[in-house]
This record gives structure tokens, C-alpha cells and sequence, in this order.
């Protein structure tokens, strides 16, 4: 992104996530008193008084001695590790200011040296004034003098922190900073979800062409919600886009951890706030109940989706792809709008055609239709195929017009929305895709407005209506006089 890098570094269970979200002041990292919950780097732009960078938050180094069940994840995250502080600029390295050096942080410690890169301590857990008077002398051991009490949990200390830590950043000139910030294009959101182990993740190192996130045959390796930018090319053109790499969506009565649960909500809002959505299913067991409950949250927000089949290296084995894509057509209706793209994660099969879909789906994003043209759409829909009666009354739309995209909205004035059946509904919403948005994904959003009548007890009908009798009345009065007048009428 252009951006100079600061990373959190330090061992498990010292805060770093914790500190992470307490600098962008928002909940964006999983943060919970286990160790090993941080495994791939989370990484988010950052602002401190007009100095911009990238700040990353990364797995612990090592493994705590009571925590077991992540040494599968020790190296890996390592790895992860040291390939951010490879690209860092400066490091935050995180310590525990109630746990004092402990073997680990001398571990981490050496590495770090060895690195030769800028290093800005941060005690954490220095909730009163005694610990935090005793932080440096605590921590000056290990080789580093810039050190900074802080708490996350009282909040206190992050804007000294940060203070010294954009001191040792890069300057840049302004215009040239204006100049990049010009340059920068929006980029597209791509969220990939899915149930777990499923291949999300091995479809996001792929597309970005290198093991940027964990992969493993363990369910729930990955646990944020993790966004990559990158610029995906096809042919001769490039889509600007954001990755986000989530947690496997797994049925709520088979949480059994707080974690679980967290990692769940990231996922859901990665949705919410993604403007495509790569919906994977597995080709080798597809169609199963908790995928038809993905299927139905993507519908429910509203959003552009693409179905991609995973694994047909083994699936392909023992059954056609007409069969295949038939049954899953039967088996999720509502998901009929949704492209579908047979593939394999793991050699590679297929995975082209994804950026060229992406690209042509970008285009339809920004198509906006014609009034004119839109309602000489619906005249020919509605001679072609009338709408059914409803007992001695009919559906009938009377003007129509586009409002917004991604998602299409259009407004229907028509005589009454409770003629119009929910199949017919659906109809003319296929009819449009069809029409308009062809192999997008786009779901056609649809408002039914009744045509507003006259009220007889409108105030202003009310206020007509009595100044009509009051001018009747003083006629009636100015014809009895000139009546007496002429004598036709007795006094």
C-alpha cells in the first residue's frame, strides 16, 4: 500500500492484540486471555497526528509452557513472524510488566538484535503508578532503552508510545505523499467464506501467489478476519482489491470456545462490509446444512456472491460437472443468481477464470439504467407475461425507475403490493438480471410503492371543501334579499 510498516511483535499472552486494538481504537483483533489466539498477521492502516503507516499485528514467538494444543502452529506462525519484521520498518515489542523477563522474552530478545531493526518496548500491564516507575529498570536488561509503560486495559500510555515510534519512521515529503495518496485506487472488497476447512485460505495464497495466511488439514486454523491487499491481474488488466480471509463458519450449537465465537462474528461482518463475496463450498460434500445457512446470510445481506466448488481434483472422480452443478442448483434454489465456478485450490484448476469473472462483475457494479429505457422494459415483461389475478383485481405497475447499485434497487409504482404474488416477485427480478446483469451475481432489490390518492379528510380538502359552503351560503343569503326585493318573497 505504499505505506511504512510498523509491526507488534513479542510472545504469546503479552498483549499484543489487546494493544493493537487499543492504537486504532476498535475491535479488530480476536483478544482473549489464551495464548496462541493470534496466529496469521492482522494488519490495518493507522494514523498518529498526520503520520500514516500499516500496523500489524502478529502471532505470539514461541509457545507458552501450559499451552500445548499450539505447538502444530509454533512454526508456522514463526515463519509469519519473521517475514513482516523482515518488511517492518519499526517493531513494537511487547512485555509483561507482572511477569518480569521471562526465558521467552529473552528468546525474542535475540532475535530481534539480530534483525538490526528499530525497537520501541512496550511494557503492558502496567495498571498503577508503582509498576509503571519500575518498567525501565525492569526491561533495560534486554537491551533496549526506548521503553514506555503502558495499559491497555486503563488505557494509558499508547500516545507516548506512538510518539516515539513515528520519530523513527521514514519521512516523506508532502507533495509526494499527496501525490501517492492520488494515485491510490478504491479498492474492490473480497470476502472468501465458507464452513471450515473448506479451502479459504488455500484460495487466498493462491490468488496472492505466495503462503500469505496458514494453511492446514485442522479445522479452525484460521481465526480473524484477515484483509490483504493486493492487485489481481488478468490479461491485461489489473483489479485493485482487498482479500479478506475468513474463519470457518461453523453451526452455532458447535462453538464450544469464546473464540470460536468471535472468530464467527468476524466472519459475519466481513460480509457485511464486503462488496463481493467468494462463497466456497466443498465439491467432495457439498450442499450441506450449514452451507445452505451461509447461503442464506449472503442473501440476507444482500450481496454480490460467487459460488466457487472446491476440490474437484477428487470430486471429479465420481461425477460429471453437469451433474454436479444440477444438483447443486436443486439442493440451494435461492442461491440460483449466484454464479458457479468448478475448481482446485490445491493445483491451481480453474482459479484464472475467478479474476476474469471479478472483473466483469466490477463493470456491472456500475451500470445504471435509464429510466426510459427501464420502463419500456416493463411494458414488454408485462404484455409478455402478464401478472396473475387476484380475484377480480391484477397487479399493474404504472412507472418504474433504477435508484441505486450494488445492490440494483429499483422503484415500482404500481396500484397495490399486495396483488403482486411473491412468484411474480421473483420473476421479474430474473428478468432483470437476465436483462441487465448477466452472470454477475447481483442480487435485484425491488420496492413496491402504492400510488398515493387524495384523502377526503386531508386538511387541505377540508379547509376547500369549507370555504365552498361558506361562499354557497352568503349566495343563498344575496338571492333571498333581491327576491324580497322584487316582492316574490314575503317579509
Amino acid at each position: 500500500m505504499g505505506l511504512p510498516v510498523v509491526a507488534i511483535v513479542g510472545r504469546p499472552n503479552v498483549g499484543k492484540s489487546a494493544l493493537f486494538n487499543y492504537i486504532l481504537e476498535k475491535r479488530l483483533s480476536i483478544v482473549h486471555e489464551q495464548s496462541g489466539v493470534t496466529r496469521d498477521p492482522v494488519m490495518s492502516p493507522c494514523e498518529h497526528y498526520g503520520h500514516k503507516f500499516l500496523l500489524v499485528d502478529t502471532g505470539g514467538l514461541g509457545t507458552h509452557p501450559k499451552e500445548k494444543k499450539v505447538d502444530l502452529f509454533d512454526g508456522m506462525i514463526r515463519e509469519q513472524v519473521m517475514q513482516v519484521v523482515a518488511d517492518a520498518d519499526v517493531l513494537i515489542w511487547v512485555v509483561n510488566c507482572q511477569e518480569g523477563i521471562t526465558p521467552q522474552d529473552e528468546e525474542v530478545a535475540d532475535f530481534l538484535h539480530k534483525t538490526g531493526k528499530t525497537v520501541v518496548v512496550a511494557a503492558n500491564k502496567a495498571d498503577n503508578d508503582n509498576i509503571r516507575k519500575q518498567a525501565f529498570g525492569l526491561f533495560a536488561p534486554l537491551g533496549y532503552l526506548d521503553i514506555h509503560a503502558v495499559s491497555c486495559t486503563h488505557t494509558h500510555g499508547a500516545g507516548l508510545l506512538m510518539d516515539a515510534v513515528v520519530e523513527h519512521l521514514p519521512k516523506q515529503e508532502e507533495g509526494t505523499e499527496t501525490e501517492g495518496e492520488a494515485k491510490e485506487p478504491k479498492r474492490l472488497k473480497i470476502a472468501v467464506v465458507g464452513r471450515p476447512n473448506v479451502g479459504k485460505s488455500s484460495l487466498v495464497n493462491r490468488l496472492l501467489g505466495n503462503k500469505r495466511v496458514m494453511v492446514s488439514d485442522i479445522p479452525g486454523t484460521t481465526r480473524d478476519a484477515i484483509d490483504v491487499p493486493v492487485d489481481l491481474k488478468y490479461n491485461d488488466e489489473i483489479l485493485p482489491a482487498t482479500i479478506i480471509d475468513t474463519a470457518g463458519m461453523r453451526r452455532k450449537k458447535q462453538i464450544d470456545t469464546v473464540v470460536e465465537f468471535f472468530s464467527l462474528s468476524r466472519s459475519e461482518t466481513a460480509i457485511k462490509r464486503a462488496d463481493i463475496v467468494l462463497f466456497m463450498i466443498d465439491a467432495t460434500d457439498p450442499c450441506t446444512t450449514q452451507e445452505c445457512r451461509i447461503g442464506r446470510v449472503i442473501c440476507d445481506a444482500r450481496k454480490c456472491c460467487i459460488m466457487l466448488a472446491n476440490k474437484w481434483d477428487i470430486a471429479g472422480k465420481n461425477i460429471k460437472e453437469k451433474e454436479f452443478i444440477a444438483f447443486v442448483r436443486e439442493r440451494m434454489p435461492f442461491m440460483d443468481h449466484a454464479p458457479l465456478h468448478i475448481i482446485s485450490a490445491l493445483n491451481g484448476y480453474r482459479l484464472k477464470g475467478i479474476v476474469g469473472h471479478l472483473l466483469h462483475v466490477r463493470e456491472q457494479m456500475g451500470v445504471l439504467i435509464p429510466t426510459g429505457v427501464f420502463n419500456q422494459f416493463l411494458q414488454d415483461t408485462f404484455a409478455r407475461t402478464p401478472p396473475p389475478m387476484s380475484g377480480t383485481k391484477r397487479f399493474k405497475c404504472y412507472y418504474g425507475t433504477m435508484k441505486q447499485n450494488n445492490p440494483p434497487k429499483f422503484v415500482l409504482f404500481c396500484n397495490k403490493r399486495s396483488l403482486c404474488p411473491a412468484h411474480y416477485m421473483q420473476f421479474l427480478q430474473n428478468q432483470i438480471r437476465d436483462a441487465f446483469f448477466p452472470e454477475a451475481g447481483l442480487p435485484i432489490v425491488m420496492d413496491l410503492r402504492e400510488r398515493t390518492k387524495i384523502d377526503e379528510s386531508d386538511d387541505v380538502r377540508k379547509a376547500a371543501a369549507g370555504a365552498k359552503r361558506v361562499k354557497e351560503k352568503e349566495y343563498q343569503e344575496e338571492h333571498r334579499r333581491v327576491q324580497r326585493r322584487k316582492g316574490y318573497i314575503k317579509k
